[in-house]
């Protein structure tokens, strides 16, 4: 990479050499010095030759192709420029001045043409420092064959007739700037082009007035427009290099936050494995496949290990759920659902807990069209919901409601219990696993925080949201689960 950018460095030196000489010698065919017009304009048909030939080696050494293919297209060049100068030079030793500047101008624009061919064929118009390169150097021959072709000699002075080679140093700079940045996008470069068209109209104005005073006016007035051009290009540029490093830190996070998921979804994976055999051994051992065990106090014991690693087990199934869903590899098993018999039976499973804590659990059924959904993920879904409001409920208890609204259909929690915060709803809304409000902390320690996020991402996935409300601690929370009906 570092000797790609050497040998666009030295191929641009070739360009910068070369264009401001064909520039002058073009200008030389109309007032000449040391040689004839004759000569001038011989010397601008060969430069042209060697002009168009850095141009293609850039254009290649911009494309980042490699060293072997540039070396290729550097002596092909060189092959051509031989043969070509050879066949044609000694057929335009004839022609006049005039006739040989004119073919010139064919020549270059035929160039042009190539050369966007050939960009396009490669497919290198998609790098910008290429394309940019190409119009800027079409807009300067344009404005060269204007000042000397399409003017009216009446109107126009020798020395306005030098801002054409005179220009092709502003040209020189703008290459350079579009091809070394390290950042370039369409606002800097129309700014160029836009500095550029008003710098050559204020350097006509100066060339065309007479009156000393006005002359002098006009040239203080160019001095401050490229003082305030400079400052307003390295603005923009600073602006550009801003935006460069906050893109390519998003892209870093965006990179490292994937790479933490599927860190954490391998984890998961490999924590599951072996408590599946666990789980079934003490199954077998409690059932008593490998000898009855006669010891009360060790089959205690066993009980309670089984319950942990059910838990355990539970755990790591709905983080492996959460994990596959939000890197969109979890997949939807999408069947026709009469919800509130869902509803029923979520109810029926939550009744014995609320009861036990002497809370209420009411839900009015009512007939609700079908939709089609995950039945077990929008019935862990709504699980959770209940499950949570009857947890941090201390006294009252939990109403679930249903109705249809604007082609949705909604599912309402309410309870009595502690409550939440604005700030807490919000940051439990955005689906953050092991977050839970300092409150839901002190009433029920061993919560996971992960209920909630798992419902998030459940009715997220089928189209779906959850939206919730309350007035703050001790005044209750309601939470609505809204799904699509079609």
């Amino acid at each position: 990479m570092k000797f790609l950018r050497i040998l666009t460095f030295i191929f641009f030196s070739f360009f910068s050499f070369f264009s401001f000489f064909w520039s002058f010698s073009f200008y030389f065919c109309f007032n000449p010095i040391f040689f004839g017009a004759e000569k001038w304009a011989k010397i601008n048909f060969v430069l042209t030759f060697f002009l168009w030939s850095s141009i293609l080696l850039l254009i290649f050494s911009l494309s980042k192709i490699s060293f072997k293919t540039i070396k290729k297209v550097f002596l092909y060049l060189i092959i051509l420029n031989f043969l070509i100068i050879t066949i044609f030079y000694q057929k335009i030793m004839h022609f006049s001045p005039a006739l040989i500047l004119i073919s010139s101008v064919f020549l270059n624009f035929l160039f042009l043409l190539i050369s966007f061919f050939i960009a396009f064929y490669f497919k290198f118009l998609s790098e910008p420092k290429i394309l940019y390169s190409l119009i800027l150097v079409g807009f300067f021959l344009v404005w060269n064959n204007l000042l000397y072709f399409f003017l009216p000699k009446e109107i126009l002075k020798k020395e306005q007739i030098l801002l054409a080679p005179l220009s092709f140093l502003l040209l020189i700079i703008f290459e350079g700037l579009t091809i070394f940045i390290p950042f370039l996008d369409t606002g800097i470069f129309l700014s160029e082009i836009s500095i550029a068209v008003i710098f050559f109209g204020l350097c006509f104005l100066i060339f065309s007035i007479s009156e000393s005073y006005l002359k002098l006016l006009t040239l203080s007035i160019s001095f401050v427009f490229l003082i305030f051009s400079f400052f307003f290009l390295k603005l923009l540029f600073e602006e550009r290099k801003r935006k460069e490093n906050i893109e390519r830190i998003l892209k870093e996070e965006m990179e490292l936050a994937e790479a933490k998921d599927q860190f954490i979804l391998s984890i998961q994976h490999h924590l599951r494995t072996p408590l599946g055999p666990v789980r079934g051994y003490l199954e077998r051992i409690l059932e008593g496949t490998y000898g009855k065990e006669e010891n009360p106090i060790i089959r205690e014991k066993l009980v309670e290990i089984k319950k942990s690693i059910d838990n355990l087990y539970s755990l790591v199934e709905s983080l492996l759920d959460l994990q596959e869903l939000r890197l969109k590899k979890g997949k939807l098993n999408l069947e026709d659902c009469q919800i509130e018999n869902l509803i029923e039976s979520v109810v029926e499973e939550c009744l014995p807990l609320a009861q036990e804590k002497g809370l209420y659990l009411k839900y009015e059924k009512v007939n609700l069209p079908k939709v089609k959904v995950d039945k077990k993920r929008i019935k862990e879904a709504i699980w959770n919901l209940i499950d949570n409001a009857i947890k941090y409920t201390r006294k009252g208890g939990v109403t679930i409601s249903t109705k249809v609204e604007n082609g949705k259909l909604k599912i309402q929690i309410s309870d009595t219990g502690i409550g939440m915060e604005k700030e807490e709803i919000e940051k439990f809304l955005e689906g953050k696993i092991f977050e839970r409000g300092r409150e839901a902390k002190k009433m029920y320690g061993p919560g996971r925080g992960i209920g909630l996020a798992l419902a998030v991402e459940f009715v997220k996935t089928h189209g779906g949201k959850i939206l919730a409300k309350s007035e703050g601690f001790g005044k209750g929370t309601t939470f609505v689960i809204e799904l699509p009906i079609k």
